[in-house]
């Protein structure tokens, strides 16, 4: 079983410990961390992580928070539609296509804390592009008046495949 203090020593030997907000561990092996909105070169430091972290024996799900402010409009009317289409914003290089209509988003929730958990995909486990897309879709939920938080979780389970390419985009790519 992972311990805590593990894990607080790989993330203190990539980031500075005045940028660390917080460090979790549950009996799952579950690891959370926080990290300050100001954390420098914060791309480098979450592909850091994500990778040192993924080494130690025992880690299961890796979640890696930037701290927030809450903004003036925290009345806003959160929906799921409107964070959909917000995320039709974020963009698959390789591919061209918006995340949603690639299929990549599995599940959406806007929990009462106004907090937006998003649990998605990328079309190959080996994706050169994983953090940069994971951090862009986390940016795109967070500009949404209202938002309190964005959790990301990044699954393989089931496999992207083609077929959950939206049937617009089906049509447009000749795939029927």
């Amino acid at each position: 079983m992972v311990t805590k203090e593990e894990v607080e020593n790989v993330v203190k030997a990539i980031v500075d410990e005045k940028f660390v907000k917080s460090v979790d561990v549950n009996e799952k092996g579950d690891v959370a961390v926080t990290l300050a909105k100001d954390t420098p070169n914060i791309d480098d430091v979450l592909i850091k992580l994500n990778a040192e972290l993924g080494r130690i024996e025992g880690v299961g799900t890796i979640t890696i928070n930037r701290e927030r402010e809450m903004k003036a409009e925290e009345n806003a009317e959160l929906s799921e539609e409107l964070i959909l289409e917000k995320l039709k914003e974020v963009i698959d290089p390789e591919i061209g296509i918006d995340v949603v209509n690639l299929g990549l988003i599995y599940e959406l929730k806007v929990r009462p804390d106004r907090t937006v958990y998003v649990k998605m995909t990328m079309t190959t486990p080996g994706c050169p592009l994983t953090m940069w897309i994971l951090r862009a879709v986390e940016d795109k939920v967070l500009e949404i008046p209202g938002v309190k938080d964005a959790e990301i979780e990044l699954t393989f389970d089931p496999p992207w495949t083609p077929d959950r390419i939206s049937q617009e985009y089906r049509k447009r790519l000749g795939l029927y």
